[in-house]
């Protein structure tokens, strides 16, 4: 008997990474998951690998800086498995620079995606969600940052420590129908937002990625080892099972001691 039995989860940027791990693992507990992502390639093969491992998956290409999409997406949930039990809110990007070199576009791009894309799954879930005695879950993705700001990338601090406040306040609001809402602030977790930017990927028009003496650097300072995408799906299956249903508005710190 898995630890989501019956449960249906909404994953946003789902197609890779922390996101494709955390779909990967809820659908082995037995939840029915909606997959998004704004890239519809690799979240169709997320999507394949989930069936073929015998879970039950439909996917949605969402932009969520766009209502419209994050409306589409909860509503797809319902239609296909006729609930919604779990938001994960994992959709995020990096653009790094110091304060005086930031563009605005640099600027825009963080605070849209990560703070407005949360605030609008959750806006767009609150149909579902505010129902009486729902006992719904929901997960914000946070990073250390949000929690003790970092050179050169003002922008995503900003928004992770956006979601802190966000998770707090829709804790509050939402108690009432039985939903909790928690944050997981991430360290050091290998995904292609930290591999060596001198040989990273191209997103949304930029590369992406840690300059690999900056890494290597961070690395060392928690003893050389990055936290994978499966590890780090783990708390978000705590956060999202029934072990956790008396904790709500609280940021979980899975760092290895990057924060303390």
């Amino acid at each position: 008997m898995g630890k989501l039995d019956g449960k249906v989860a909404v994953i946003t940027g789902a197609a890779r990474g922390i996101g494709k791990e955390d779909a990967l693992l809820f659908a082995k507990e037995g939840a029915s998951v909606i997959i998004s992502d704004i890239d519809q390639a690799p979240l169709v093969e997320t999507a394949r690998e989930i069936e073929a491992a015998g879970g039950k998956v439909a996917w949605c290409v969402t932009d969520v800086t766009r209502t419209e999409d994050t409306d589409r997406l909860m509503d797809t949930a319902v239609e296909k498995f006729g609930d919604l039990n779990i938001l994960v809110n994992n959709a995020g990007i990096t653009r790094d620079a110091l304060i005086h070199r930031m563009t605005d576009a640099q600027w825009d791009i963080c605070l849209d995606i990560i703070l407005k894309g949360t605030f609008n799954c959750i806006r767009s879930s609150a149909k579902y969600f505010r129902k009486q005695g729902h006992g719904g879950k929901i997960i914000n993705v946070a990073s250390v940052v949000g929690l003790m700001g970092n050179i050169g990338q003002i922008n995503y601090s900003a928004a992770k420590g956006g979601i802190v406040a966000l998770t707090k306040t829709v804790a509050r609001e939402w108690a009432g129908f039985g939903v909790t809402c928690n944050a997981v602030a991430y360290g050091f977790v290998h995904t292609r937002l930290t591999d060596e930017k001198e040989s990273g990927d191209i997103v949304a028009g930029e590369a992406v990625g840690i300059p690999k003496k900056v890494r290597d650097s961070m690395l060392e300072g928690i003893g050389g080892k990055a936290m994978t995408p499966e590890e780090a799906a783990r708390p978000v299956l705590f956060l999202a099972s029934s072990d956790s249903d008396f904790i709500t508005g609280q940021t979980l710190n899975v760092s290895a001691g990057m924060y303390i």
